[in-house]
């Protein structure tokens, strides 16, 4: 599957740039909102569908890790976003804040175009497109090794566009803590934007 989502990934790519006109847009969007929700609709059926794994996560271990992973991704993103600026030569504020969208680009960009760059709010989009991108090719991969960590590296997006590759190489149990923490980041995202937009 990890070699059909890339190469998926490429020849959509592809395609964009060589052949889509901007008319076509707004119902490419209709098309993949449809997709992703019928996506995330499948993703709680199987999740819904087997209680025992609920019950096995209202524990507090299971709450525990519900509050654990979105702080750590939280923490990790933004220092890895200033370390990223600092050796990139981009100011450390703007490379935190660039970070602190959290893989959701739909909002980030437009926020910070609107309130404070076209520039940085473009390198916002395009760093958390690539964040959303790249966690499809590696989540499988880090699964591997670490069911709990595979969920870090989506961000906000483990609440919709990656959690069915999350429960596809992990279990319900990791699902079901990747779907609590995108509901967490995505909540934290305009807060984080507000706390660390330059004055």
């Amino acid at each position: 599957m990890i070699y059909g989502i890339i190469a998926a990934i490429l020849l959509g790519m592809g395609c964009g740039y060589l052949w889509l006109s901007t008319a076509a847009i707004p119902i490419l969007d209709e098309v993949l909102l449809t997709a992703l929700s019928f996506m995330v609709f499948v993703a709680g059926i199987e999740i819904g569908g087997n209680r025992h794994i609920i019950k096995k996560i209202c524990n507090p271990k299971g709450l525990t890790l519900m509050v654990a992973i979105p702080t750590a991704v939280v923490i990790g993103s933004l220092v890895g976003g200033g370390i990223a600026g600092t050796l990139t030569g981009m100011k450390s504020e703007d490379a935190v804040l660039v970070s602190a969208g959290l893989g959701w680009y739909s909002l980030s960009s437009v926020v910070i175009s609107t309130m404070y760059s076209v520039e940085i709010g473009t390198i916002s989009f395009l760093t958390n497109v690539l964040r959303e991108t790249l966690s499809f090719a590696l989540i499988p991969l880090v699964a591997r090794y670490n069911k709990i960590m595979s969920i870090g590296i989506g961000g906000a997006s483990t609440m919709d566009s990656t959690l069915p590759v999350i429960i596809k190489y992990t279990d319900l149990h990791t699902g079901i803590l990747g779907f609590v923490n995108g509901l967490v980041l995505t909540l934290l995202v305009p807060f984080l934007l507000s706390v660390f937009m330059p004055k």
